[in-house]
């Protein structure tokens, strides 16, 4: 039981508080104080002939005001280190710290669990180091997410000069925007500071693009200036043509095997068989380059013919992909493994259900870009016996609840993105809407746009993808006939899951 000890006020000292008295809380506490006494004691440590404050500043400057003579107080053992870091986990667990002091806070408590050995130094494996505090544990005891504490880690990188300068200002509140100051030159920060200090901009942005305006530096990095050389303009309507390269050559190694099974699509035009439908090259690498970078890891939870899972392992992604079809599987993992760079252990391809996607049952915020073209309803089937092909769905209410499953299992294993510091990890589904006779016009797009709402991700994109369809005569004469229009184009929509 830990015991609580009335001590003189008078003894007491309070030297080097990293957190400045408010008067206002100073106040609050006083008049509750005179209501209903002191709830929790001040925490000291026992010198020679006084006691050192730990914790508990505006409680001990209250009884100052109320004229006390003694408070009740923990009496701990004299400890430099166990003492600063109790007054720097009380201030950050306090919450009234701006993004600025919060972050030198959390660095130097960091420094002090490292000198006490209860987490690993700087630039060791902090997951192998046994008995060791790690990131995520830290995060976790300030209530707060691994990556929003790397984050306020990230803000200490302010050079002290401008941290002096812009600590007391209202721009030190935002956490997005001290981050964003952090990961500029010296040069850059300086000048924002300057403007900031002079008063010369109501906000952040306004304050940065006035500095870069002043030093005649282009806001827009060297990477943004590569990405557009590279896509493109990114436009809300694409066209894709096939190119005449080793991708184009490698994809119809697989979308031409004639080993591989070949569907039947129904509905409006009667019943056929063809060919699987697989994405242009062009239009899955577009996807790829444009909303991932080397490295990443991307999924395609039905990738038939592989096109996406091709691109991506040609760019030097990795991948993850799950389709019913055992041949389609044993394709795409053989051309992926030939035919580019992309190591065994970074291509992993399940012959299971890409709505369950059981093998990553697990898993969380692991996925860079998920990127598939989802099937349509009742116009391919892949495998006329296997209850799982959303082909075989009878009802649009039963096909769309097993869209449903799927956004839900990908938004868990799709990673945060952040829309203040541009990093984006999209949910990219290719959508068609499809006749159905007198049945109307399934439009879905519209309807997995309602389901990807009702289960938290955001719309952030919607791209049409220009077709070139053969305007056979009898699809024309039934087009017209039924005052149909004939279709030339389909849907991508991207979605994104933001931080909580």
């Amino acid at each position: 039981m830990i015991e609580i000890t009335e001590i003189p006020i008078k003894d007491i000292k309070v030297l080097n508080r990293l957190r400045k008295i408010k008067d206002h809380k100073v106040q609050e506490l006083t008049e509750s104080i005179k209501q209903i006494n002191l709830l929790h004691p001040v925490v000291v440590a026992k010198k020679d002939d006084y006691f050192l404050l730990l914790s508990g500043n505006h409680r001990y400057a209250s009884f100052k005001a109320l004229n006390r003579t003694t408070i009740p107080a923990i009496v701990k053992e004299d400890d430099v280190i166990i003492n600063q870091l109790v007054e720097v986990s009380e201030n950050l667990i306090s919450n009234r710290l701006n993004a600025i002091q919060e972050s030198n806070h959390i660095l130097l408590r960091e420094k002090l669990l490292i000198k006490l050995g209860k987490k690993a130094e700087i630039g060791t494996n902090q997951h192998t180091s046994e008995d060791k505090l790690t990131n995520q544990e830290l995060a976790t005891q300030l209530g707060i997410s691994r990556r929003i504490y790397q984050y306020k880690k990230q803000i200490a990188n302010i050079i002290p000069e401008v941290q002096e300068i812009i600590e007391e200002t209202k721009f030190a509140e935002n956490m997005m925007d001290m981050v964003h100051l952090s990961k500029q030159t010296k040069e850059v920060q300086m000048e924002v500071a300057k403007i900031i200090n002079e008063g010369q901009a109501q906000t952040y942005k306004r304050a940065f693009i006035l500095a870069n305006l002043k030093l005649n530096q282009n806001i827009w990095t060297e990477d943004k200036t590569k990405l557009k050389d590279e896509c493109g303009i990114p436009k809300s309507i694409m066209e894709f043509s096939r190119k005449k390269d080793k991708l184009n050559d490698i994809c119809s190694l697989v979308s031409r095997d004639e080993k591989l099974k070949i569907t039947r699509k129904t509905g409006l035009f009667g019943t056929n068989p063809i060919q699987n439908y697989t994405m242009l090259p062009e239009h899955s690498r577009w996807f790829v380059k444009y909303f991932s970078n080397k490295g990443d890891l991307i999924a395609d939870s039905f990738f038939g013919k592989g096109s996406n899972l091709i691109a991506s392992a040609y760019e030097g992604r990795k991948v993850i992909g799950w389709d019913l079809s055992r041949d389609n599987v044993d394709a795409v993992n053989k051309a992926i493994l030939n035919y580019t760079k992309l190591k065994k252990s970074d291509c992993k391809l399940y012959n299971t259900c890409g709505v369950t996607m059981h093998e990553l049952k697990e898993a969380q915020n692991v996925v860079d870009l998920a990127l598939t073209d989802i099937p349509y309803f009742q116009a391919e089937v892949y495998n006329p016996d296997d209850s799982r092909d959303l082909g075989n769905i009878k009802k649009i209410d039963d096909f769309l609840e097993n869209i449903e499953k799927y956004l839900i299992n990908i938004k868990r294993l799709i990673k945060p993105s952040n829309y203040e510091e541009k990093i984006f990890h999209p949910i990219i589904m290719k959508v068609g809407s499809q006749r159905r006779g007198a049945k109307g016009l399934i439009t879905m797009d519209t309807d997995v746009e309602m389901i990807a709402r009702k289960n938290g991700l955001i719309l952030h994109d919607k791209i049409q993808n220009e077709l070139r369809p053969t305007l056979q005569s009898y699809n024309l004469k039934r087009c017209i006939k039924n005052r149909f229009t004939v279709k030339l184009q389909e849907t991508n929509l991207v979605f994104l899951k933001y931080e909580s």
